[in-house]
């Protein structure tokens, strides 16, 4: 049977002519400025980008704080902070750094981007990479007060993540006390490790403290330097989050011998409330003397899942290679062999044998160890082909038994260059 099709049947195909659900579809997979562009197009692409709620719905800006912004980007950051902000559900603002983080550009740009930023259907805030004590005061003081307007006011948050802040404790506070009161009963991931500049000891009120995070009803996810928790807040948040709580992420930066630390048996009463908990341990930054430093955090019965050290050379103020790290990993071999999953270390150490038998021991009778990320100096060239043979060999045996995702292996070697302090 033949068909024949006139040419004249044809009709011209564009994009204007699709319809209006795929268009807004093709349009999801525009970066931002583009949509700027595409509304100068025509007044139908205009008209649906501005109407449109789903494109506007997560956003994230990047701030480079090396790099000055044109005028341009400044004012289409602004023009897209305002018209669009009541249409963001989520919302990340990340600083970009190609050196130490010692700028001050990046609080300055926040404090611009929430000029007249209103977003009353926010229910997720993510900042990162910002350090306040860095900023001018007068700027902390403008930031500190438009987010206490704009969280006491329109949003009911249920993920707030503002890691490395190092707020004041008056500012940070305020800001805090902001979310807890508004968002008390959506608040579901709240990630605040390093949130005040203190390091050694919580510098606001404890009962304060205390109090406002156990009056979270909805909380599940909780990412908090470990300094910040006390006995009687630990034992607090087992009777509020029992059998809630299922993520906990304890951060250890800048480390000392004498830090203070939850007794065992606060722990054992938030592992009974919560038996289902996985934790996460985090340790990156500047650690004295690893072996002394760190076990004293490992003192717990917490299930820890995950564990994160990156103690290397750009963290240490002087170029001095730790000692002793074979303590450490045995430590955790000991205490988180049946649990441990994931394994991220790097760190400046010395070449010695002891340490290389003993992270090979370590991976080696952790049955459940999948993801392996390890950047350190190995004594013997052979070291980081056998962990890389036993970790694939049992990601193999774990992915045919149980499916999943492909895990990321890396087991590099870094070369030492001490230098004269």
């Amino acid at each position: 049977m033949n068909v024949t099709v006139s040419v004249d049947s044809w009709k011209e195909v564009s994009l204007s002519s699709l319809p209006l659900e795929i268009l807004e579809h093709i349009f999801s997979f525009l970066h931002r400025d583009d949509l700027l562009q595409a509304m100068s197009v025509c007044t139908t692409w205009k008209s649906l980008i501005f109407s449109s709620p789903n494109l506007w719905r997560s956003q994230t800006f990047i701030f480079d704080c090396s790099l000055r912004s044109s005028k341009k980007k400044i004012v289409d950051m602004l023009f897209c902070a305002q018209t669009f902000g009541p249409r963001f559900e989520n919302l990340s603002v990340k600083c970009r750094h190609h050196d130490v983080h010692e700028c001050k550009k990046m609080a300055e740009k926040l404090n611009l981007f929430l000029a007249g930023f209103i977003a009353p259907a926010l229910s997720s805030f993510k900042v990162s990479d910002v350090r306040m004590f860095n900023a001018s005061r007068i700027v902390v003081k403008k930031i500190c007060n438009k987010l206490t307007k704009m969280f006491a006011r329109d949003c009911h948050l249920k993920v707030f993540e503002m890691p490395i802040a190092h707020w004041s404790n008056f500012e940070g506070q305020k800001v805090l006390d902001a979310v807890f009161r508004k968002s008390r009963n959506t608040l579901e991931t709240l990630s605040i490790p390093e949130y005040f500049i203190c390091q050694t000891g919580i510098p606001v009120e404890k009962d304060w403290f205390a109090n406002a995070l156990t009056s979270l009803t909805k909380l599940t996810k909780l990412s908090i330097t470990i300094f910040y928790l006390t006995d009687e807040l630990i034992v607090s948040l087992a009777h509020s989050r029992r059998g809630e709580l299922a993520h906990l992420t304890l951060w250890a930066n800048w480390v000392f011998p004498r830090s203070p630390h939850v007794q065992q048996d606060s722990w054992k009463n938030l592992t009974e409330a919560c038996p289902s908990m996985e934790v996460e341990f985090r340790i990156i930054g500047y650690v004295t003397d690893p072996h002394a430093s760190l076990p004293p955090l490992f003192d717990s019965v917490l299930p820890v899942t995950k564990m994160k050290i990156l103690v290397s050379q750009k963290y240490c103020p002087l170029p001095w290679p730790l000692q002793k790290m074979e303590i450490v990993l045995e430590h955790i071999r000991q205490h988180y062999w049946f649990r441990l999953k994931s394994l991220n270390l790097s760190v400046f150490n010395t070449k010695k044998k002891d340490f290389d038998q003993t992270l090979i021991k370590l991976v080696q009778d952790c049955p459940r160890l999948i993801n392996v990320k390890i950047l350190a100096s190995y004594h013997s060239g052979d070291t980081a082909k056998t962990i890389e043979r036993i970790v694939t060999q049992r990601r193999r045996t774990h992915l045919t038994s149980k499916g999943g995702p492909t895990k990321k292996l890396r087991i590099d070697s870094q070369h030492l260059k001490l230098k004269s302090p």
